[in-house]
């Protein structure tokens, strides 16, 4: 049994399930996703509450018991959790991420684990790549209006532009990136490619039609094209060629879905405000970094 418990919004959700995935897949064993944190709705300060996301893909979710997630859970005090870990059922080692970079010892772990982090490295799972990429396959159809935009970007050369505000505007742990990165990515891209079409996506749509300049062919995607749990939104930032994306894990997983072999993914040299934590394993090394 591998147990992975799920924090934050779908990106996230996405680098958690992937790293469960493939210890599943090295140990021949049964991943469960632990979703007691993201159902608790007790207040907490500068929060953002989530729901299960994941379900919308193809991957098999198999929610684990809630006696488990009464030992290990981070939704529990240091206290219930010590408390709870001497009642059954069969004990799994815990596995608590200490920092944001690789640790490739978390792939030698064997079956009855119980994992907890955010584990924000493709190095965890590239080893089941293709594994992942069919997991992460939307489980239903796209309705018609969307599908016919993700239609006209599969024929464009598109770049998606993604920008995150939303929560991040407040948070002393992200932040929100300036004009400067976003002027100097197009420009960027402008040198490499000919004729892009940008599709900016946005939680602040409006904010980007006031703000983005590109000088160029944009589409502005609205909120129309966003599905439930932004699944629209996704898949349509998936089917563009190229990207300029924010310090956001759920841009990071469309640029990393994206298929065209010669896609430019451009990204944020600082991802995080806390200049001391390791995040050089957060980017791929063909990531252009700005």
């Amino acid at each position: 049994m591998i147990v992975v418990e799920l924090q934050g919004g779908l990106g996230n959700q996405m680098f958690q399930y992937a790293l469960g995935r493939h210890l599943a897949v090295l140990n021949n064993a049964k991943l469960y996703v632990d979703t007691h944190y993201l159902n608790d709705r007790r207040p907490r300060k500068n929060f953002t509450f989530r729901t299960l996301d994941l379900d919308i893909f193809n991957a098999e979710i198999n929610e684990a018991p809630s006696p488990l997630s009464k030992k290990y859970g981070s939704h529990k005090s240091i206290f219930t959790k010590i408390l709870n870990r001497c009642i059954q059922p069969k004990p799994l080692k815990l596995i608590a991420e200490k920092e944001f970079s690789f640790n490739h010892s978390v792939l030698t772990l064997s079956d009855n684990v119980y994992l907890t982090g955010y584990w924000q490295s493709e190095n965890y799972f590239t080893g089941i790549e293709q594994i992942i990429r069919k997991d992460f396959v939307l489980k239903l159809p796209l309705p018609e209006h969307i599908q016919n935009l993700r239609t006209e970007i599969e024929n464009a050369n598109a770049v998606c532009l993604h920008v995150r505000r939303g929560d991040f505007v407040n948070t002393t742990m992200h932040g929100t990136l300036g004009m400067e990165y976003y002027s100097e990515a197009v420009r960027l891209i402008k040198e490499k490619i000919l004729n892009p079409v940008f599709y900016i996506f946005s939680d602040d749509i409006n904010w980007c039609k006031k703000n983005i300049v590109t000088q160029g062919t944009a589409v502005y995607v609205d909120d129309e094209f966003a599905a439930e749990k932004a699944r629209g939104h996704f898949s349509l930032m998936t089917a563009c060629k190229h990207f300029i994306i924010p310090n956001s894990s759920f841009g990071w997983w469309a640029a990393w879905l994206g298929s065209y072999n010669d896609k430019i993914v451009i990204v944020p040299k600082i991802w995080f405000h806390n200049s001391k934590w390791d995040t050089k394993d957060i980017v791929p090394k063909n990531w252009i970094k700005i």
